[in-house]
């Protein structure tokens, strides 16, 4: 199995789908979620303010980019409140991404580490619960294979999520082989 953690920009994400975590009491949606409503014309917040999606945990919806991202499809995963998210809770909704991302036959697909800034939890446990969430899986407990990963995450917190991935590595080492990728993406400079 292969992780890489990256910081890319969602115009340069090529997967077949990704999977972005947001909060009951977040409004707007932050992080890649945000960002994902910014480039859909407020698609998320429409649907918030409509009352047709709250982020109530393990609330789910797919959404297609409409080609506003390369990525077509966005599966949104309520998270609760900010305050509520535990380790636990990650765990599930790993277990959760992985088996509607399958339903769904995505098969390459990304993720972030959701609310990593904005909760009180320490980013690489958070890295390690989501990843090991889709890694035990019922979906790969039955007959699945066990997919490449990419975690997404902001460059504030990219090496606490890459420590978490080699956590993660020294505890299924007996398992699986895992191998890790961490990748930036590159710094514009904006000055002239």
């Amino acid at each position: 199995m292969k992780i890489k953690v990256s910081s890319e920009s969602l115009d340069t994400l090529t997967h077949d789908s990704l999977a972005f975590g947001f909060f009951s009491d977040e409004r707007p949606p932050r992080g890649y979620c945000g960002l994902a409503d910014w480039r859909l014309n407020g698609l998320v917040s429409n649907l918030i303010a409509d009352g047709r999606l709250t982020g109530a945990f393990m609330e789910k919806v797919l959404i297609s980019s409409d080609q506003r991202i390369p990525s077509p499809k966005i599966l949104l995963m309520g998270l609760g409140e900010s305050n509520q998210l535990t380790y636990e809770k990650l765990y599930t909704v790993g277990g959760t991404i992985l088996r509607t991302l399958s339903e769904a036959e995505c098969t390459d697909f990304a993720f972030d580490i959701p609310g990593s800034d904005r909760c009180n939890l320490e980013a690489p446990k958070m890295a390690v619960a989501l990843v090991s969430g889709i890694f035990e899986s019922e979906s790969l407990k039955q007959g699945g294979t066990v997919p490449d990963m990419v975690v997404l995450s902001g460059r504030d917190f990219f090496d606490e999520v890459v420590l978490g991935m080699h956590e993660l590595k020294v505890s299924v080492r007996d398992k699986i082989e895992v191998d890790i990728l961490a990748e930036t993406a590159p710094v514009r400079n904006t000055q002239p």
